[in-house]
């Protein structure tokens, strides 16, 4: 599956992921939603497709063959920010 940023289709979406996570932590509940809300989130989630996109090379992919001809993959994202 592609990474879905939410501007065709908020169903689904990284963007309606975001907001629901927003909702569960804000602490007087959740507030009223409003469509700058939603375009908010799907700028971030946009930017953040966008940024992976242009960044393949942040992601380390290593398969390892085993003896018994089984194959284990790892993915290792670097980060400049990691600690």
């Amino acid at each position: 599956m592609a990474l879905k940023a939410g501007r065709n289709s908020y169903s689904g979406s990284m963007a309606e992921l975001m907001e629901k996570i927003f909702n569960e932590q804000v602490a007087n509940g959740p507030p009223k939603s409003s469509e700058q809300m939603k375009v908010l989130f799907i700028a971030v989630a946009e930017g953040v497709v966008r940024h992976l996109v242009a960044h393949p090379e942040a992601f380390v992919i290593t398969v390892t063959e085993h003896d018994d001809n089984r194959h284990s993959t790892t993915v290792k994202i670097r980060s400049t920010d990691a600690p």
